[in-house]
């Protein structure tokens, strides 16, 4: 079944996106939002919506904190225009089963001479707090709230904004990513508004080998849609090369980019980027230092779910899970019993069931791996009952019924419409078990049961099924219609954002 935050989500996104056409009127105000954040991006033509994965997430895409696997802290400098100056530190960690979260701060300032009059000074200054979850192991969503303050001379106005955003991995290789960013009431000088400048960015990414790239369309209220591309490249474990171009209509800066990084055993990294411009070059550095908590992406989704079942590992065939888990049932079962060693120990169903070959010879191995003489239906005397014996040896009789022993098929899904299949395995056994002596009283009485859930790859269903044995060879159930719900949602929300980025214009 599809998540129902996942679309509550999804109508959230599809009301929020429109929304953006009311800020879409005049020259926006706040334009140091629009200045990019990270040396990494910034190398990369800050094609970055579906890459940001520490605290520079709060900038490109507040889903990315969901991506976060250990504690990060970065701080960047920008040299802008205009002798202009940026400051911005970020702090990101996860949560475990509760998400990621993170905070950022950024200032910049410039100062100049006012025709003679004195210096004229400017600032400004914003605060995020953001929070992201994987909602699916391949769907991550994530909102941040951010506070705006812009000084002009001796004026001075604030704001807020919202930012929402959304990753979906298509598959290892494969990501995209989509954000809203700065929707909220404008910045007030003197009783005249600006709007801010309200941003819709879709993406994303491929990793072949050892380079990335990434293909991103913007979309701010008062300029025309500009195109991000960027790659970046590491042809040794510490080095990265990164490149980037930005292309717009008359209202965007059109640029190329390049950035160099330098990483230590993914704990700190020091990063470069330049932009040149008919403005003049701009300049970013960052400083990247992991604080520990690291876990792997696959169990920072594990976690996430509160399950190890999403792992994709090699399977074992469904008879060799349903034996293990018997084993496990029945050796428990035994040493509740208690049965004294040498003794002899009948073997009894009290139903007949498809499975009663594989406890029973469960029950044979385990009997006499402890030392037990073993007698079973096959071996029982013409019309049952206890065996008498003039050693007086002790005898007992264990009595089982199954109340389970199968393998089923309860969840289906694929990464993309056309990616992997892969199929969730649930195997479990349940049986009842009854301890009887020489007079027949019961002695003992009780169940034990055991699950086990995976996750296997569709290509190898056929290869884990045993022929006639239908409890180990069960059929996939056909239908769901999360398979098909899922991507379409998914798709309609990128088709959706494409469409508004094409046809929404300024009213300039």
């Amino acid at each position: 079944m599809v998540s129902k935050r996942f679309v509550v989500f999804a109508v959230l996104f599809l009301v929020v996106v429109p929304s953006v056409e009311c800020w879409s009127q005049g020259t926006s105000g706040a334009q140091f939002l629009g200045i990019g954040m990270g040396a990494r991006s910034a190398g990369m033509g800050g094609a970055y919506v579906s890459l940001a994965g520490d605290g520079s997430a709060l900038y490109w895409n507040p889903a990315g904190l969901s991506q976060t696997t250990g504690m990060r802290l970065s701080v960047s400098h920008v040299s802008w225009l205009d002798d202009a100056s940026y400051q911005y530190a970020s702090f990101a960690t996860p949560l475990g089963s509760n998400g990621s979260v993170g905070f950022a701060l950024e200032q910049g300032a410039l100062s100049w001479d006012n025709t003679g009059d004195g210096t004229f000074e400017a600032g400004d200054f914003s605060g995020a707090v953001g929070y992201a979850r994987r909602l699916r192991p391949n769907l991550g969503v994530g909102g941040s709230l951010k506070y705006l303050r812009s000084s002009l001379g001796d004026a001075g106005a604030s704001s807020y904004a919202l930012d929402i955003g959304a990753v979906y991995e298509l598959s290892r290789s494969a990501r995209i990513g989509a954000a809203v960013r700065n929707l909220g009431p404008g910045l007030t000088f003197e009783e005249e508004s600006d709007p801010l400048p309200a941003t819709i960015t879709i993406g994303g990414s491929y990793l072949w080998n050892d380079a990335v790239f990434a293909l991103d369309f913007e979309k701010v209220n008062d300029l025309d849609v500009t195109t991000r591309a960027g790659a970046e490249y590491s042809p040794v474990r510490y080095l990265a090369l990164r490149g980037g171009m930005i292309l717009g209509g008359d209202t965007a800066l059109s640029s190329f980019t390049g950035g160099v990084g330098l990483n230590w055993d993914e704990r700190w990294a020091i990063d470069y980027a330049y932009r040149p411009t008919d403005l003049g070059g701009t300049h970013w550095l960052a400083l990247t230092a992991g604080l520990g908590g690291d876990v792997s992406a696959e169990e920072a989704q594990e976690t996430a779910h509160g399950r190890a079942a999403e792992k994709l590992t090699i399977p074992t065939s469904n008879i060799n899970v349903l034996s293990d888990l018997t084993r496990s049932v029945i050796a428990t079962a035994l040493d509740k019993m208690g049965i004294p060693a040498g003794a002899e120990v009948s073997v009894r169903q009290i139903d007949t069931h498809p499975a009663n070959w594989l406890v029973q010879s469960v029950f044979l191995e385990e009997l006499t791996g402890r030392g037990h003489t073993v007698r079973t239906a096959s071996t029982m005397p013409s019309g049952g009952g206890m065996v008498a014996h003039v050693d007086e040896v002790e005898s007992y009789e264990v009595a089982y019924r199954i109340v389970s022993c199968e393998t089923a098929y309860p969840r289906v899904w694929r990464e993309w419409l056309v990616g992997t299949r892969k199929v969730e395995r649930r195997s479990s056994v349940d049986i009842y078990l009854q301890l009887s002596g020489a007079s027949k009283a019961i002695v003992w009485a009780g169940s034990e049961e055991r699950e086990r859930r995976d996750i296997v790859p569709g290509s190898r269903l056929e290869g884990l099924r045993t022929p006639g044995q239908a409890f180990a060879s069960p059929e996939i159930e056909q239908g769901g219609w999360d398979k098909v719900v899922e991507p379409v949602v998914v798709a309609g929300i990128v088709g959706g954002l494409i469409y508004l980025f094409y046809t929404s214009k300024s009213s300039d």
